[in-house]
Order: C-alpha cells, then structure tokens, then sequence
C-alpha cells in the first residue's frame, strides 16, 4: 500500500522539534489536515523527533457502523529515554489523532526535558482600554477539557475601539516555564470544533471554516455542496483545521514572554460565573480537572460531568510530581492572576439559568480591562465579583437558587469529593494542594 509521509516543525520556526506524520495514501485527508497545524521545516529531517504513524486492516470498514466504544481501534504510545516519541494508530483515521499525537509528546517533553508544564490551554493577547483610560497589555491562559468554551473564549475579539487589538496566541496548548513565559505547539493551524458554529456568535470561527484550504471532518455537506454545522445525524464530533493565515486575528507569534492570568474553566451548578482564586485553589482545581464530557472523547459520554486532571487526558507520569512541577513553577510568577469561569449554567430545575455566551465575555471584557476590582467572599469557598456591567447579579451568587440549607449541603457534598479527588494522586503531592478543600469555606 503506498503511504504518505510527511515533516514538519512542533512549535515556532526556529525550534528543533519535529514530526513525522505516516499514513496510508486512503487516510490522504489526516495528511492534509496534519500537516497544516505545523509549519514546514527548513531542510530534510532526518532524524523526527516524533512518529505518528496511522495504520487500517480489515476490521477498518466494519468499524464504519459502530458506536465508538465497540469499535477495534488500537492506539499505543511510547515515550523513550532519548526523548523521542511513537504514537501508532490502528484502524483510526481522525485528523485529531495526529493532533493528539503531537500534544502528548510536548506534555511529556515539557516536563522531562524543557523545563517547564505543558498545559491544555489557549493563550490570547489584548491590548485594550482599561476601566481608568490608560491602554494595558495582558496575556491570559485559559484551561479547559475540549468543548467547554476554550477555543471560543480564546478566539472571540475583545478590541473595538481606538487602538485596541485582540490576537489569538495559540488555541490548544503549550509549555508554561518557570521565567513566566509560555511557548505554543502548532504555528501552522487551529483545530476547530464545528458543532453549532455560527457567524453570530463565533464570528472568527465561522469565517475561518469557509476558506478554501480548511479542512472540515465529520461536518454534514447539504445536496447543495453547504456546510451544515447544526446536523450532528452521523456524529458530533465536527472538527476541522483552519490555516492560521486564514484565522483573522491569529498573531504572527506563538510565544509570548509572561502570561498575566490563568482561567480555568469549568462547569458545575454551584459554580459562580467567574471566580477569583488563590494559587491553592487554582493548582487543586488543576488537579480535580472538573468540566463536562464532550463528542472529542467519547461521544456517548458528551454532557456529562466528569473529572480530568491538569483538563488534560494526555498526561503521562507520576501524577503528583506534576502537579508539583507546576505548583513550584506558578509560585515563582509573583504577578501571575487566577481565576475560574463556569461556561455552563447555575442552579438546577426550574430555577437553572444559562450562563449565555454572551456573558461569559462580557465578564472576560470586564476583567482584561481592570474592570472588576472590588471582590467579595462567597460561600463557595472562593471570591466573587461586587458586581460586573452588563451581567446580572444573580451570575455570581448560586447560592440564592437554594434554599440555605440545600446549598450549603450541596457545598459541602462537593467539597467532599473534591477533597478526596485532590488527595488521589498521593501523599507526595504538596501539602499546600492536598489540603485545600479540607479547610472550612469562607463566608
């Protein structure tokens, strides 16, 4: 069978780092699609420094029917002492198993030979007007599991006006080191979820889609030869991979040199819409990975609360020791700010409220321009907003769609678990982490 195979650079053009992506000449798309996240590189590789390598046999076509768990697929990877890295893929042909390929190797990298944390994360860059009148710089990190806002919360444009701008660092992740500057993977392309996209409110995205070298896989095609991203018939899992060069705000840089906010973003029914946190809480909460499932995994999975540590299913390694890397490395960025968001909504039944997407950036507009500066203790354990222009109030107080007894018993349910989550990677997790949710909330 005649095979495809193809180099390119993992992370910005002067990097040593490579790939090489093999697959058989039928899996032509995942090589297009592949390819376009990374850059070319200079000359001929000779040595990768990574192997992805996608192979099909007979059980590939009777696959087609199956729901993904019943599926035969094999998928192994293999980190080795040199620092080089094997990801083999048996009767898969997703674009984003090369992705994911690419992202496990840099997870695994970042902590044994850059010195530094990879994190699951987007990285956005705006210059706007503060709450004072002055023009501030700030880079923000924001963290999540696939299909919970991050790619949306990192790509929406905050800058309207005067000498303001907004660009998109990097979408997916990168390496946080300890001087506080964060370095991106894929200087190529963004890989997109498509699933519900709309010119309204995913401006960026959409029109990123339409281009003529984007690559869409699993989006429905209409009779008409259109794209119709609200028909999930055959899956949900709609991806595809945008040219940065077609992405409008993309910057010309996937590395930045400090990063000034880290958000984790989450989902949960007791959780305000956005939150301030310690650098305790924030290196717990990275720990407890609490998001809701999505189609990127298993879709029959998708909607459903789940935990993931670091947001991150690729981690590889002693779980505390990397926690703890990353712990030792924020302490050292004095200036560093953390936050939570809830992209999801509050309150449960009759008294649910959807945390639109409208207001999830008007509260990030608010924060990246100074804007909310007066915090208050809330009874989730965290700080809470005075108020935020634009957002009702009730965003930020869950605790008045219960009555106080049910809420503070829900909180402490919660609290339960994610004592005992935290806990799980073991006793040589830092202290300052393992014992956060041990500690009594602050009301």
């Amino acid at each position: 069978e005649r095979l495809i195979s193809i180099d390119r650079i993992v992370g910005n053009e002067n990097s040593n780092t490579t790939v090489r992506l093999i697959v058989p000449e039928r899996f032509a798309h995942v090589a297009y699609g592949g390819k376009n996240l990374f850059i070319s590189p200079k000359g001929e590789v000779k040595k990768p420094t990574y192997y992805i390598i996608f192979f099909a046999d007979e059980a590939f076509e009777t696959n087609r029917l199956k729901p993904l768990p019943d599926k035969d697929i094999t998928i192994r990877l293999a980190m080795l002492d040199d620092g080089r890295f094997v990801k083999i893929i048996r009767n898969g042909n997703y674009i984003g198993e090369h992705k994911k390929g690419v992202f496990a190797a840099e997870d695994w990298a970042a902590k044994t030979k850059k010195r530094g944390i990879f994190l699951h994360a987007g990285c956005r860059e705006d210059y706007l007007q503060s709450a004072h009148g002055d023009y501030r710089m700030t880079r923000t990190l924001l963290v999540a599991l696939s299909a919970n806002g991050k790619t949306t919360t990192t790509s929406r444009i905050l800058a309207r006006k005067g000498e303001e701008k907004s660009w998109l660092i990097q979408d997916d992740g990168g390496t946080l080191t300890p001087d506080g500057s964060f370095h991106g993977f894929e200087a190529g392309g963004i890989f997109v979820k498509t699933e519900g996209v709309n010119p309204g409110e995913q401006t960026e995205i959409f029109y990123g889609l339409l281009k003529p070298e984007t690559i869409c896989e699993n989006v429905y095609v209409t009779e008409d030869g259109d794209f119709d991203f609200y028909n999930f018939e055959r899956t949900s899992n709609g991806r595809a991979v945008v040219l940065r060069r077609d992405f409008m705000h993309a910057s010309s840089y996937i590395d930045v040199d400090r990063i000034d906010n880290l958000i984790l973003i989450t989902r949960g029914p007791l959780i305000p819409a956005i939150s301030k946190l310690t650098r305790e809480q924030a290196a717990a909460l990275m720990v407890l990975g609490q998001a809701m499932g999505s189609s990127a995994g298993d879709p029959t999975q998708a909607g459903k609360i789940r935990s993931e540590f670091f947001y991150d299913p690729f981690v590889a390694g002693d779980l505390a020791e990397h926690a703890n890397i990353f712990y030792e490395i924020i302490e050292g960025i004095p200036y560093l700010n953390y936050y939570l968001i809830n992209t999801g909504g509050i309150g449960e039944g009759e008294y649910y409220k959807d945390i639109r997407l409208e207001f999830t950036m008007a509260i990030l507009d608010s924060l990246l321009r100074g804007g909310l500066e007066d915090w208050v203790d809330s009874p989730t354990g965290f700080k809470v907003p005075r108020a935020i222009r634009y957002v009702d109030d009730i965003y930020l107080h869950p605790e008045k769609l219960y009555s106080r007894t049910e809420f503070e018993e829900k909180q402490k349910k919660l609290n339960k678990i994610r004592c005992k989550s935290v806990k799980e990677p073991g006793d040589s997790l830092h202290p300052d982490i393992r014992e956060v949710f041990s500690k009594p909330n602050v009301v």
